[in-house]
């Protein structure tokens, strides 16, 4: 071998080995690029993912605040519901134990003047049942002077049916059996 052909076969291997390098440089820079490309494309997804959840969580908190103002109100109002439900059924029992006496007519106003006053916090069942009540209760005393057998009753039923609108108008646990029997009938 003379230094020709050594110089050949050096030349030859550096030629292999630098093709073989070069097409791995290349390779690994195209590597790097799709992987840039790729990782771009990544981060364009996160960052609307994120988007995304960021107007969800803004639209949840939205909804969330709504719900706790609601909230609120009904705690704010329902010190002043069970008052007036209580003030209705004292008034309700009054009306009930006087519809007998030459009483009944101030109680009657009594009960119209307070209803004026209180009626919206009062259940929609319990406010009509409460204003029927006092309205019977007005002319209850002519049904019986009059003697209208079934009218008497009729009136009598409005009357007594209010005390327990009242009650489930509270919208309190229920009670046993006995104490509804004992808060319900005033005889």
């Amino acid at each position: 071998m003379d230094l020709l052909d050594i110089a050949t076969l050096i030349l030859l291997i550096l030629n292999i080995f630098l093709s073989s390098y070069i097409a791995k440089k290349g390779e690994n820079r195209a590597t790097k690029e799709d992987i840039g490309k790729i990782t771009n494309e990544i981060e364009k997804v996160k960052a609307n993912y994120a988007e995304e959840i960021q107007k969800i969580e803004h639209q949840h908190s939205l909804v969330l605040e709504k719900l706790r103002e609601k909230h609120q109100l009904k705690m704010a109002a329902i010190d002043k519901r069970l008052e007036a439900h209580q003030q209705a059924f004292s008034l309700w029992r009054k009306l009930f134990f006087k519809l007998h006496s030459n009483e009944i007519s101030n109680v009657v106003e009594e009960c119209q003047s307070w209803w004026e006053k209180h009626c919206l916090y009062l259940s929609p069942e319990a406010r009509e049942a409460f204003y029927n009540a006092y309205f019977a209760a007005s002319n209850h005393k002519s049904f019986i002077e009059g003697r209208f057998g079934d009218s008497i009753k009729d009136n009598w039923a409005t009357i007594k049916y209010a005390g327990e609108t009242i009650v489930s108008g509270a919208e309190l646990p229920t009670l046993g059996e006995r104490e509804a029997l004992d808060v319900l009938s005033p005889t």
